[in-house]
């Protein structure tokens, strides 16, 4: 999915770039991951934001010195015509790319641009100037003069669908309230707004399914995955009639995937972490705690603090240009200290009454609870992060391709 991800960071961390970044974000969530049971199971004690369709891509071919440049054939007018047109349709200027297709339709009718031409206006009313009447005079010219036998069936289907819109009645309201709404340019959260309320007012309109997929996509960029996946299973429901394209499948699958992993996993996090801490206070280790070990435990504390401030510099220093994901200034700081509740935590783990004739058995065991307390700390802090799942994913997909390198490089 390409979903556009609105977020303004102070400085950011990118998840999914250079390999020393990569390899630092790694060791930084290994090492944060695992130093807290390393340095207390020794302890002393009794006992780790609107899909288009797809046109060809127009690249600028790069700048060189002027005494390299080639000399290339001038384009014709109508192919630079067609060359303007087909930028304005990919950066969504949708009246530009109408007015420059118009011109070429019109003044060219011999051209092979112009079945270029007719072929997008036919899409542009359909899907983003949203005219009906327009698209089905354009599919139709398509239709009779261009179409190859396998483009045939899908025109007509596409035809006889508008001819119904055109016909219906009672539907002029909300179609004027449909195209001010798609055309607003005012945030995902005013898209949501208002697309919920026109389907809400209009329950009978003919593009309900065009709005529900507008509302999944609003929703997916807005980090709200359970609404985005609701969106597209309305639109796949029998009610509509309507198949998902490839890029909705994907956008509704993602949208399934990060629901899933943010409740279903955020409950099993929950879980864990109330489990063990339970079964510290059965034990109760207050009872056994002592001003010497209180006072240890206050060393290990300035010790992890000053190894997060010896980092800062390397995070403030890292580029976060043109990234995916970032990771803002405050979610490290509540990460830092959200080990310092785990450090505590595994203080009491070791003043527990269990452990006072079951020494070794807590040198063996320490270290894996620590780590199965972290690990679920820091899934339930990610989960509820903006964009969290999608973070930890990219995260997973980082490690799994370093992981193959070091095992390629050592072969």
């Amino acid at each position: 999915m390409s979903v556009k991800t609105e977020m303004q960071p102070l400085k950011g961390v990118a998840l999914r770039y250079s390999r020393p970044f990569s390899l630092f974000v790694l060791v930084f969530f290994v090492f944060l991951f695992r130093w807290p049971a390393t340095c207390l199971a020794e302890q002393e004690s009794p006992a780790a934001n609107e899909q288009k369709p797809k046109v060809p891509e127009i690249v600028e071919p790069k700048q060189k010195a002027p005494e390299a440049v080639e000399q290339k054939p001038k384009l014709s007018e109508v192919a630079e015509l067609k060359q303007k047109a087909s930028d304005a349709y990919i950066h969504a200027r949708y009246a530009e790319a109408e007015t420059v297709l118009l011109k070429i339709a019109r003044k060219f009718p011999a051209s092979k641009e112009r079945r270029y031409a007719v072929q997008m206006l036919g899409t542009i009313y359909e899907d983003n100037l949203v005219d009906p009447m327009k698209a089905i005079k354009w599919d139709r010219e398509y239709l009779k003069k261009y179409a190859d036998p396998r483009q045939v069936p899908f025109y007509k289907e596409k035809i006889d669908k508008l001819a119904v819109i055109e016909k219906a009645t009672n539907q002029e309201e909300a179609f004027k309230i449909y195209r001010k709404i798609k055309f607003s340019n005012k945030g995902d959260a005013y898209l949501v707004k208002k697309y919920e309320e026109l389907l809400k007012d209009h329950p009978d309109f003919l593009y309900k399914a065009e709005v529900e997929k507008e509302l999944g996509y609003a929703y997916a960029r807005i980090d709200k995955p359970r609404q985005s996946y609701a969106a597209f299973q309305a639109v796949s429901s029998q009610n509509h009639g309507q198949k998902l394209s490839s890029s909705d499948r994907l956008t509704s699958e993602e949208s399934h995937r990060y629901w899933k992993m943010a409740a279903e996993g955020g409950m099993i996090a929950w879980s864990v972490i109330a489990l063990l801490w339970v079964t510290v206070l059965i034990m109760k280790p207050w009872e056994d705690l002592t001003w010497a070990s209180i006072k240890k435990f206050r060393i290990y504390v300035i010790v992890w603090l000053l190894l997060v401030a010896a980092s800062l510099p390397f995070f403030y220093s890292m580029e976060n240009e043109g990234v995916k994901f970032v990771i803002h200034d405050t979610m490290v700081y509540t990460a830092a200290a959200l080990n310092l509740t785990i450090l505590f935590w595994l203080l009491l783990l070791t003043r527990g009454k269990y452990w006072q004739t079951r020494p070794r058995t807590l040198r063996w065991a320490s270290p894996f609870l620590t780590l199965l307390m972290t690990v679920s700390v820091f899934y339930l802090f990610m989960a509820y992060q903006p964009h969290g799942p999608e973070i930890m994913e990219e995260f997973a997909a980082k490690y799994r391709y370093l992981d193959r390198e070091l095992h390629e490089g050592h072969k």
